[in-house]
């Protein structure tokens, strides 16, 4: 459990099915079957998006260690020496290292995997310490959690053939860094607006205006939509109807016998609430996609098994803990 603290696997664990959904719709649009390619695939694949974000993890905790103090945060890397902290990191990007292996020779898939760490680096160093930049915090986790790991996946899964693919790739690439990383890091922000005043942290929730804070909100939410909407286009409009139609009919749901009310960007206190879109994003998309290459190939049901298992299952004690009214 401690390893599992270490490396914050409750911040990120649920932004994985969306990169899975890249590779799933990989699958569908070139008709791959052959179960074995698959499985290797999602696992290697995974495992690159995994070390990228237990180092984003570990860096970002070492250079937080006095914020965290002051505001009273959990934070692993304090209870470690120096010594240690060294070793958990070289550890870590020794584990990157050693997974570029695999990658090369494919340049393309290299150089953004590695694109990756270096955001993240720069992101959380005392040096440049981006993360307290308001807008280039925002731009580069987005850059560093979402649109560089789908580039290094879409150029391992098209082998650096990025130009043939253009508009499926970056529609999806800009819609994951929109959605997943800086709406999901603003959400963040919110939530943890008490701890960064207390900790004399600047970020874009507690550093812009009301009024330029919303502006830029609006953008992102915008871009997200459009570049969906365009990652729909690209890949078949009509694989997404039915998850879509499911999707705004639990909206209803939810809304009307639960009385569940839905945000873009600020959460709501003290209310039932859940990010509008997330669960999407994170659940019911991911499960569709799964079941209709189930429906094409029957040993894909094992991968719907243990994506329920490892995915959706966390995703519902998640979910039962946000239909909770906060005290």
């Amino acid at each position: 459990m401690n390893f599992f603290k270490h490396i914050r696997i409750a911040t990120w664990w649920f932004k994985l099915p969306p990169f899975l959904v890249l590779i799933y719709l990989y699958f569908i649009k070139e008709n791959i079957k052959d179960f074995g390619q698959e499985i290797f695939l999602i696992l290697f694949l995974l495992s690159g998006v995994i070390s990228i974000a237990v180092f984003a993890s570990l860096i970002n905790n070492y250079y937080d260690q006095e914020d965290d103090a002051v505001a009273g945060k959990e934070n692993k890397m304090i209870n470690l020496g120096k010594n240690r902290q060294f070793l958990v990191l070289g550890s870590s990007i020794l584990a990157g290292i050693l997974f570029s292996f695999f990658i090369f020779p494919n340049f393309y898939a290299l150089v953004f995997y590695w694109l990756s760490w270096f955001c993240f680096y720069i992101y959380s160093c005392k040096q440049f310490r981006l993360k307290e930049k308001t807008y280039l915090g925002v731009i580069f986790d987005g850059l560093g959690s979402q649109f560089f790991p789908s580039l290094f996946i879409f150029s391992f899964l098209y082998k650096g053939d990025i130009g043939n693919h253009l508009v499926f790739i970056i529609s999806g690439s800009i819609w994951m860094t929109f959605s997943f990383g800086m709406r999901s890091l603003i959400i963040h922000q919110y939530d943890d607006y008490e701890n960064d005043i207390k900790a004399g942290v600047s970020t874009f929730v507690n550093s812009t205006s009301q009024l330029s804070g919303n502006l830029f909100q609006g953008f992102i939410l915008f871009v997200e939509i459009i570049s969906f909407m365009l990652f729909m286009w690209a890949i078949d409009w009509k694989i997404f109807v039915f998850p879509i139609l499911i999707y705004v009919l639990l909206v209803v749901v939810f809304k009307i016998i639960l009385k569940l009310n839905f945000y873009f960007f600020k959460p709501l206190q003290n209310q039932r609430s859940r990010s509008l879109f997330f669960d999407f994003y994170i659940t019911i998309l991911p499960f569709a996609l799964l079941a209709l290459l189930t429906f094409k190939n029957h040993q894909n049901g094992i991968l719907l098994v243990a994506s329920i298992i490892l995915f959706n299952v966390p995703t519902l004690f998640n979910a039962m803990k946000f239909l909770k009214i906060k005290n």
